[in-house]
């Protein structure tokens, strides 16, 4: 580089949105931060906590619902709840939907799938053995070609209850992952298994929950937590719903986490499924209050972050504020905004991200956001932003959440405008 001062490119590659693994989640030497206060208003109130006692502990609940809108750090979290998890002695399994599934055509079946395939996974590691009996509906899930008999069982292998893992359930186990493969395509095979899993649920249900006992037996009477990473990005959202109401997943009795789409909160159905299912709001941070006053918690644990992977030095004071005022506390928006920032920056072979910088890499994001809103949309925006809570049509308010130009945050529970969508109106005089 010109300045020969400042690697950029890695710099950059500090901000991507991916979620923070393995050494970035070390609070000390990586760059991990803990959010809580910023986002709830107190370390007490933490839903990650919550699930991490229900998951371990309490057992109120076995079906666990993260909520948090996209580019909020709930991902992080995720990772970080796992590691915590695994060091207190639990099994732990998590199912990444993104990249083990299509999620333009995940099913119910397939999570159900995945979560036989955690569990069995599970027992392979830990050298659990379970008895034929106790698992023998199972390959003629996995392997329909073949429908296997207690009889056929012992006839093959024998019943032996205490000689190590049998080698028909290790046979099951084999078939199982061979299956998981099939879950990103529409096979004949996958389509067959999905049906009668279905047709044949409680079958299924009873051998999972032998499975599970056998866990919690060799565990100590810890339950095996399953964690479905990326759920929340199941499109069309609608299809959540629809999975959760179909009525197997509440059949599970072992602890599962699903990340999920906070919009659907206000969808009529999400009745269906409240009833059952604990909810943990991971809120966004506010960098503001609902009267619009400057949050100094909420700052801090932006630049906190943000120093982490820059250093302190690297940006102007003015730019740095601007920033975090500008993307209302979505860390997505402004690692995204730094990025652009910080590529401007190096093309003028400067060493500091000035306000000059930051307004380029604003403008050019409130270009792109705008774009999701149209004139029709100009009364209920000013109607949010005027009352800071959402409006009486559901579906508005729902596509407004989707579409990141409504921002919610916790508390009294309160919403706003996006700030670039604020400034496009006002600019545009069609905003107090």
């Amino acid at each position: 580089m010109e300045n020969g001062t400042i690697d950029f490119s890695s710099i950059i590659r500090n901000f991507s949105s991916a979620p923070l693994l393995g050494d970035r989640l070390d609070e000390k030497t990586g760059f991990y931060v803990d959010t809580i206060a910023a986002r709830t208003g107190s370390l007490y109130k933490s839903p990650i906590e919550n699930i991490f006692k229900d998951c371990t502990t309490e057992y109120v609940y076995f079906i666990h619902l993260l909520l948090g809108h996209r580019g909020c750090g709930k991902s992080t979290e995720i990772n970080k709840l796992e590691i915590r998890l695994k060091e207190s002695g639990f099994a732990v399994r998590k199912i990444d939907c993104q990249t083990e599934a299509n999620l333009a055509t995940i099913e119910v079946e397939d999570i159900l799938i995945f979560i036989s395939n955690s569990l069995l996974d599970i027992c392979k590691e830990k050298n659990i053995n379970i008895n034929p009996k106790d698992v023998e509906k199972l390959k003629y899930f996995f392997d329909p070609k073949e429908e296997v008999t207690i009889s056929k069982i012992n006839k093959t292998v024998g019943v032996d209850g205490d000689g190590g893992m049998n080698l028909n359930f290790l046979k099951i186990i084999n078939l199982s992952a061979k299956l998981k493969g099939q879950i990103m395509g529409s096979s004949d095979t996958i389509t067959t298994v999905r049906r009668n899993l279905i047709n044949s649920f409680d079958d299924w249900n009873i051998c999972i929950g032998n499975i599970v006992e056998k866990i919690k037996e060799k565990d100590n009477q810890r339950y095996p937590i399953i964690i479905f990473e990326n759920f929340d990005k199941i499109r069309p959202t609608e299809r959540v719903i629809d999975m959760f109401s179909r009525g197997y997943l509440d059949n599970i009795r072992t602890p599962v986490v699903y990340t999920f789409p906070i919009s659907l909160t206000y969808s009529e159905k999400f009745g269906i499924i409240e009833q059952y299912v604990a909810r943990h709001f991971f809120p966004m941070i506010d960098v503001k209050t609902r009267d619009g006053e400057k949050n100094e918690t909420g700052y801090k644990a932006m630049r906190e972050i943000i120093e982490k992977r820059a250093g302190r030095d690297l940006f102007e004071e003015e730019a740095i504020n601007l920033l975090i005022e500008k993307t209302g506390g979505c860390l997505r928006d402004i690692f995204n905004l730094i990025i652009q920032a910080l590529r401007y920056t190096d093309r003028q072979s400067k060493d500091k991200v000035s306000l000059k910088e930051a307004s380029w890499a604003l403008e050019e994001e409130k270009s792109s956001i705008t774009r999701r809103i149209t004139m029709n949309d100009y009364p209920a925006l000013r109607e949010i932003y005027k009352t800071k809570t959402e409006i009486e049509n559901k579906d508005t308010m729902l596509r407004f959440l989707e579409a990141h130009v409504v921002l919610e945050y916790n508390g009294k529970r309160w919403h706003d405008l996006h700030p670039l969508i604020y400034d496009f109106l006002k600019e545009n005089k069609r905003i107090d």
